[in-house]
């Protein structure tokens, strides 16, 4: 079953077109990988999926993106109730550093001043950890200060956040690219796990990387989509020419 269905999406920074005319679904509680040289809109379309791209000035969006059966582009459709269902996690760790590693996870709460008993926050807190695979190196350090984790810990806790408002979906942008192999492969883990729970989109610059933790994979070339298919016949048995070449190493 689709979860995310796009049609005819195009995408512009002011006159400069970065998306064109892209049609993909992606099916629920499956992970699907976007690759593609540096450049070629992977991160736009990732952005477009939660109407974070027309945030930027100058930036607008034309098409439909389809979350079950809603166009989450119609005029009467709330971004801030779209961005509730789609989570997201960045490239880097971008934790609040002023709050303590409890307050963080429930600052999707917090933040819209949402009442929660202790014992409702607590819940959503341990759960939250235990399913980004973080509850037992900081489930006795949750006053602490993100600072005094990690990288890849502060990562794994910036996803806990992501989780906390029970997304549908969840947008990985490149969320491994700044992190030691060890932490990679720590988030590759989770990532797998989390697909019982959500369906996730990942973009990465890491073809070995989406091999290893995607369903499908999208290969994207100069803001377009150029195939799309099961990760293993991407990688084994690309159909399009330029697929092949990207695969192999030919360009990127």
């Amino acid at each position: 079953m689709d979860k995310i269905r796009v049609e005819n999406l195009n995408a512009w920074f002011g006159s400069m077109q970065v998306l064109k005319n892209i049609n993909v679904s992606l099916k629920e509680k499956k992970i699907s990988a976007i690759i593609g040289p540096s450049g070629c809109g992977k991160t736009t379309l990732l952005r477009c999926f939660n109407r974070l791209h027309e945030l930027v000035p100058g930036a607008r969006v034309e098409g439909k993106i389809f979350l079950d059966n809603t166009n989450i582009y119609e005029k009467e459709v709330d971004p801030v109730m779209v961005r509730r269902r789609i989570g997201m996690v960045f490239q880097r760790p971008n934790l609040f550093n002023h709050m303590s590693i409890y307050d963080n996870v429930i600052a999707g709460y917090l933040l819209n001043n949402t009442k929660l008993s202790k014992e409702r926050k607590d819940e959503i807190v341990e759960r939250s950890l235990r399913l980004a695979g973080i509850w037992e190196e900081v489930k006795n350090r949750l006053r602490d200060y993100p600072s005094a984790l990690s990288g890849g810990q502060q990562q794994r806790v910036c996803i806990a956040r992501a989780l906390a408002v029970e997304p549908e979906v969840l947008l990985m942008d490149e969320p491994t690219s700044a992190l030691d192999p060890i932490s990679t492969y720590r988030i590759e883990e989770t990532i797998r796990e989390l697909k019982e729970e959500v369906t996730i989109i990942i973009v990465t610059h890491n073809m070995q990387q989406a091999a290893r933790v995607s369903d499908e994979t999208i290969f994207m070339y100069m803001g377009e989509i150029i195939e799309v298919g099961s990760t293993s016949q991407i990688f084994t048995n690309p159909k399009q020419k330029l697929t092949e070449d990207y695969i192999t190493g030919k360009f990127g």
